[in-house]
């Protein structure tokens, strides 16, 4: 499935049985993939959810194909925007994270992390505001060759958080979703 093919959008209907358009949204999480997500009908609960396992845009299904198209065309040509500087840098609140130099930033003072950690900052960097599911995050920091505990995650946020001074009693930049996973905080401005 997703994970076996590299793919840049990913349009899932919410209509498959037993909610496994949920799970498909989650399953396609990883850094530089948008998602379409298709719902039958306004179900603001439906939006809430999709949101928060990390949907990008939202259509009303059944879709009319052309406006699917000029969906897609229209993330492909922000991508395009996005991508006109002459930075790969990342700036998210005091953040500022080089993955050409693998090098974070915290209001200008370097902070040294291990490479999974780097790695796994840069991917919640990536989207900022999404919450990614624990199981996205290992196949994206760990990769799908080796088991892994989904509690590995746990410990490795907890350890960024102390490198980036993050209170874990009280999470400003890397905030836990009950049941769901992580997201690094998009600042309100």
């Amino acid at each position: 499935m997703a994970g076996r093919e590299d793919f840049e959008i990913a349009v899932v209907d919410n209509r498959l049985p037993d909610e496994r358009g949920f799970q498909v949204i989650s399953a396609v999480q990883k850094p530089g993939v948008s998602t379409v997500a298709l719902l039958r009908d306004e179900d603001t609960m439906d939006r809430i959810v999709g949101i928060e396992l990390g949907a990008d845009y939202y259509m009303r299904s059944p879709v009319n194909p052309r406006e699917l198209v000029a969906r897609v065309k229209q993330i492909f040509r922000k991508r395009e925007r996005a991508g006109d500087g002459d930075s790969s840098r990342i700036y998210v609140g005091e953040l500022e994270i080089d993955p050409d130099q693998v090098q974070v930033l915290k209001n200008g003072k370097e902070v040294l992390l291990s490479p999974r950690e780097f790695k796994l900052l840069h991917t919640l960097a990536m989207s900022p505001g999404r919450v990614f599911p624990r199981t996205a995050l290992l196949r994206q920091v760990w990769g799908e060759e080796e088991y892994i505990d989904e509690r590995t995650v746990n410990v490795y946020v907890q350890r960024l958080r102390n490198k980036l001074g993050d209170d874990s009693t009280d999470p400003k930049m890397i905030e836990t979703v009950r049941g769901f996973g992580y997201r690094l905080v998009r600042p309100a401005g």
